[in-house]
């Protein structure tokens, strides 16, 4: 006997029906993996320049007069210290050559590592970027024009609080370029391949504080 109430529907029109949805799913489930791969790049990238600024933070940008401690100079071993240990963070295959994990290898040609000390005097209102190369006073470990610092001095002086003390400030930050792994239509029709990523890290920098007389 059959039951009254709501039609059943034939086993052709689900079939039908998930015709039609299951290509929109696999396009949507297929964004979603592409978009998981670069977070989980993102994320790789922001560990790096984390562990680059913190470790440095504690070491010393200048040279300094033996005696008077007073500064002489920058100290390009601090910076590109700091730069190497990014990429051989993303790359540990610079530190071990006989490692067969995952490697985010930084292309000179579109990628760059940027490394900056500020030193800010509230009192004087001036920021002074090191090691002061052109245009934006960062040190490149590519010199990839393409890029300049996240931070310029004028970003630094405007986002002071008045009664702010002096500082020392060091920013590290990497620019890559992920060339997507699915790279299907659909998804670089909406989305850049390759994919620009920016990830940075601040860390305070005592030894750039600004001597108070």
């Amino acid at each position: 006997m059959q039951q009254k109430g709501k039609p059943r529907k034939s086993r052709g029109q689900s079939l039908v029906e998930i015709a039609i949805a299951f290509p929109l799913l696999i396009m949507l489930f297929a964004g979603v993996v592409e978009f998981g791969f670069i977070i989980n790049i993102y994320l790789s990238l922001l560990d790096a320049t984390r562990e680059s600024a913190r470790f440095w933070s504690q070491s010393d940008p200048f040279t300094r007069d033996p005696v008077t401690k007073a500064i002489t100079g920058n100290d390009m071993a601090f910076y590109n210290g700091a730069a190497a240990m990014v990429r051989a963070n993303l790359d540990p295959i610079f530190t071990n050559p006989d490692y067969v994990g995952r490697r985010i290898s930084l292309d000179p040609a579109i990628d760059d590592v940027i490394v900056t000390v500020y030193s800010v005097d509230v009192v004087n209102d001036t920021v002074i970027a090191y090691p002061g190369d052109p245009p934006d006073g960062a040190a490149h470990i590519y010199g990839n024009a393409n890029y300049n610092s996240i931070f310029s001095v004028d970003t630094i002086r405007n986002t002071l609080l008045v009664d702010a003390p002096n500082a020392g400030i060091l920013v590290v930050e990497v620019h890559y370029n992920y060339h997507q792994v699915l790279a299907l239509p659909w998804i670089t029709a909406v989305l850049s391949d390759p994919v620009h990523l920016r990830a940075y890290t601040m860390f305070p920098l005592n030894a750039a504080e600004p001597v108070v007389p």
